[in-house]
């Protein structure tokens, strides 16, 4: 194994989610889905998120590039995500409808986040264990990568 190794890009399929409005997500436009919101958190959310704004009526058809909507299931509900964009752009499915299913696939994917997240509120002592578990394993790799470092840089007579 390389000592010092070139690090590798980690890139997402999306470049950057919108906010509920359309616009770069940030906590303050109090335009997010945080990975904390309940379900009912999460529903009422997606019920206010833009669409594209030249569909007026439910069989109108749809321009999915500037739905903020399809943006999300992109991401959330993929194995849909082509068929979806093609009843929009036909005019065959409708916005409430399609908010539903991004709801019901956000929901899916985030759930256990949330309830994760619950149970370590209510066990403050597991943040503890969790926070102490995680510096013993820490240190046990940060032992080995310094020896590893110290043997690359022939400094490994010394002592620490």
């Amino acid at each position: 194994d390389e000592v010092f190794p070139e690090p590798d890009a980690i890139l997402t399929k999306a470049k950057v989610l919108p906010g509920t409005d359309g616009r770069k997500m940030s906590k303050s436009y109090n335009n997010t889905i945080a990975l904390s919101d309940s379900p009912d958190d999460i529903r009422r959310k997606v019920k206010t998120m833009v669409t594209d704004p030249a569909r007026i009526r439910k069989d109108d058809p749809g321009h999915p590039e500037v739905c903020t909507v399809f943006s999300f299931h992109k991401i959330f509900n993929e194995s849909e995500v082509s068929e979806i964009e093609e009843q929009c752009r036909a005019g065959k499915i409708g916005c409430v409808q399609c908010k539903k299913k991004l709801a019901d696939k956000m929901i899916e994917h985030l759930e256990p986040i949330y309830k994760r997240r619950q149970n370590i509120l209510k066990n403050p002592g597991m943040i503890k264990e969790i926070i102490h578990t995680g510096n013993e394993n820490a240190k046990k790799v940060a032992q080995k990568t310094m020896e590893d470092v110290r043997k690359a840089m022939k400094i490994d007579y010394i002592n620490i």
